[in-house]
């Protein structure tokens, strides 16, 4: 019985390893809720009015979606956000992630502000609140040599189908990048030649469209000469799409639009140097859709397969996923703190060193049900629910031990009584009190689970399965491993020549 429950254990931990996924998601803290987040920040000194009529750009683009049910916007001095929902029957279709390619490729169109279109939930992802952020550190002392290996980096993760938004020169905090780029201008200069045109007139000519024509003037103020230029108002701002429609002369008379000649793109530019121990410091971000268990392999996989140069270092950046090793190490010390004071406190009990040993194996036992619940729910296991485990271990062994106690007294009670009739008859005689014990309890905390979020995004989902898991597991096993293991120590001890003498115990 102990060795099939061991084995058990053996192969629920396999499935949690494999298919659950730990740590805290940012997406968690925006639940399982479908949704687009289009952000749009300007920059410093410009007014919430030019903000506004940004914004109002993409809710116009917004209202012609027939499938979008309702759009939030807030708008800032120099940013805003708005918020679209989508009705039921849309949110298991790809329609939501349609929708977010199409903003994504009209934010491209805009010039002088930061337009950023993300998208949340299962929608977008296939589960969790969010895509996994990953990024990639490459170190170096030579900053061209560490630019060659980013980009490579990036080339190589953009032929990926499940992977997107890569870029080879992210901040550190991949959450919050430092994207700087530049529209190109790409002249066909076979179709400028049939037009009568050459290079330099265009030039002239687009110069004239963005920048305005008119010449700087002098004029005299206070005995000091100051330059001015009189100009339209608006002509700081050139939509890109205007730009391609605006008609130019050609030197025959005819006028054709800039978008025959000309082609518009946009490039990444260097948006920050940064040195880590006087090393040059890349970080190649990107976000993975698909599973996350998934994401880690590839994450893991690409870094062992990119070959640098000695000296330079390519390495996993800090995810903000997971829980740090530190803080794994504070949960394993508190746990490990908690076992110790069952055991003493049983041991003082029970006068024994071998019997705490069945309490105690409660709690491995409980996990089984952790292991097994999470794994059927899909949900991720969280900060919350490593507090959850240290709450269900001091919950578990209560019933480990009643059931102890009371074969003690069977025992005393009995005392030429074989052992194993003694924990038969003792652990009968405790079945009904510890279902009942077990029910309330899991009844009292299903609610949490039948009416929160299915995936474990918050504390009360993570603390409700964990409970529920551990304590339906510990009932099943207090009732089988548990007297197995105490026939186990006990007939070891006795075959010894050194039975445990129960003694009774004054309540």
């Amino acid at each position: 019985t102990v060795v099939a429950a061991a084995m058990l254990l053996g192969g629920s931990y396999r499935l949690f390893d494999t298919y659950v996924t730990r740590g805290i998601l940012w997406g968690n803290w925006w639940g399982e809720d479908n949704y687009i987040s289009i952000q749009v920040r300007m920059p410093r000194g410009e007014d919430i009015d030019r903000v506004d009529e940004m914004t109002r750009y993409f809710e116009a683009r917004l209202t012609r979606i027939p499938e979008v049910e309702r759009f939030v916007t807030n708008v800032y001095p120099t940013s805003s956000e708005t918020r679209v929902t989508f009705p039921d029957s849309v949110e298991a279709t790809d329609i939501p992630a349609a929708i977010k390619e199409q903003l994504l490729a009209y934010s491209h169109q805009f010039g002088g502000l930061d337009v950023r279109v993300y998208g949340y939930g299962p929608s977008f992802y296939g589960g969790g609140g969010s895509a996994p952020n990953y990024g990639i550190q490459v170190l170096g002392y030579n900053y061209e040599r560490v630019r060659e290996i980013a980009e490579s980096l990036g080339r190589r993760l953009e032929r990926l189908s499940r992977v997107v938004d890569v870029d080879s020169n992210a901040s550190s905090n991949r959450f919050q990048r430092e994207k700087a780029w530049e529209f190109v201008v790409g002249v066909d200069r076979d179709r400028l030649s049939t037009s009568g045109l050459t290079v330099d007139d265009l030039i002239g000519r687009l110069n004239a469209v963005v920048a305005g024509t008119g010449g700087l003037d002098r004029l005299k103020i206070g005995g000091e000469e100051v330059q001015f230029q009189v100009k339209l108002a608006g002509n700081r701002d050139t939509d890109v799409l205007e730009l391609l429609q605006t008609l130019v002369d050609t030197p025959d008379g005819r006028r054709i639009r800039l978008g025959e000649v000309i082609s518009l793109s946009q490039r990444d530019v260097l948006a920050r140097i940064r040195r880590e121990n006087q090393q040059y410091e890349r970080t190649v971000a990107y976000e993975f859709r698909g599973p996350a268990r998934l994401g880690d392999v590839i994450h893991e996989q690409i870094i062992a397969t990119t070959e640098v140069p000695p000296g330079y270092t390519v390495q996993a950046g800090d995810t903000g996923w997971w829980i740090d090793e530190e803080e794994r190490g504070q949960i394993w010390m508190v746990l490990g703190v908690a076992l110790l004071l069952v055991y003493m406190v049983t041991a003082a009990l029970f006068e024994s060193f071998a019997q705490p040993l069945c309490v105690i194996l409660t709690v491995p036992m409980a996990l089984i049900g952790v292991y097994l619940i999470f794994f059927l729910t899909d949900a991720s296991f969280t900060r919350e629910a490593y507090v959850g485990v240290i709450m269900m271990l001091g919950i578990v062994v209560n019933n480990a031990i009643l059931l102890v106690d009371h074969v003690n007294g069977v025992r005393r009670r009995n005392p030429r009584l074989e052992l194993t009739r003694a924990i038969v008859r003792g652990t009968v005689e405790r079945v009904r009190p510890i279902l009942m014990t077990t029910t309330t309890t899991v009844v009292g905390l299903l609610p949490l689970v039948l009416f929160g979020d299915p995936a474990g995004s918050n504390i009360w989902d993570a603390l409700a399965l964990v409970l529920i898991g551990g304590l339906l597991s510990s009932t099943i096993f207090v009732l089988t491993i548990t007297p197995a293991a105490y026939r186990v120590l006990e007939g070891a001890w006795e075959r010894r020549g050194e039975a445990t003498v129960v003694r009774p115990v004054r309540v």
